[in-house]
């Protein structure tokens, strides 16, 4: 078969996705104080997430099949612009020191796990298009930080701070159109009531 360009093109009609057309929204839980900036203008760096379904080998007469396991679900990084209030910063600070204190190691939420956890929240991330349409949103349910990276300094650098935060959730749901009302709908027609 000959490689067509003309063919190519007609395949990518509409140019495909950049990787610059995102924003990331941080809700945060109850108690802990938002920064001044919101996070779609310093997070400058996430990622579409993975998705895994775990396998088993079952043996049969010395013959190896595999099956499907359960869903598993990968960590999330952020890279977070850091502005000279430290507003993101503190904020991650605050939300994981409610966590795990760390004087004393104890929990402000309770210690009760479930669906309406306090110390979770749920975190979007968005992709759009070219025309500044939202073509896919992923929401990372019951989300929290679960590592911070440090800040380098350094008297020969002349670039603007950033870091990473390292985010564990349950799981994820994808989102492909938007109501009126301006909730998500789920690929499962379920209401997503976190946004």
């Amino acid at each position: 078969m000959t490689f067509s360009v003309t063919q190519f093109k007609s395949n990518l009609s509409q140019g495909g996705a950049r990787p610059s057309l995102f924003k990331v929204d941080l809700q945060y839980p109850t108690g802990i104080t938002s920064p001044t900036i919101k996070s779609e203008f310093l997070v400058r760096g996430a990622s579409i997430p993975a998705s895994n379904i775990g396998t088993h080998e079952v043996f049969f007469h010395g013959k190896s099949i595999k099956v499907a396991g359960d869903r598993t679900y990968d960590t999330w990084d952020t890279t977070i612009i850091n502005d000279e209030d430290f507003g993101i910063r503190k904020s991650i600070e605050a939300w994981m020191n409610s966590i795990a204190n760390s004087k004393l190691n104890t929990r402000k939420f309770s210690r009760n796990e479930g669906e309406n956890v306090g110390y979770k929240s749920t975190i979007k991330v968005s992709q759009f298009g070219k025309a500044g349409d939202n073509l896919i949103s992923y929401h990372f349910v019951n989300a929290f930080p679960s590592a911070l990276s440090p800040i380098t300094l350094d008297w020969g650098a002349s670039e603007v701070e950033e870091f990473t935060c390292t985010w564990t959730y349950d799981y994820w749901t994808r989102n492909t159109s938007e109501n009126s009302s301006g909730h998500d709908e789920s690929e499962e027609g379920e209401m997503d009531e976190d946004f």
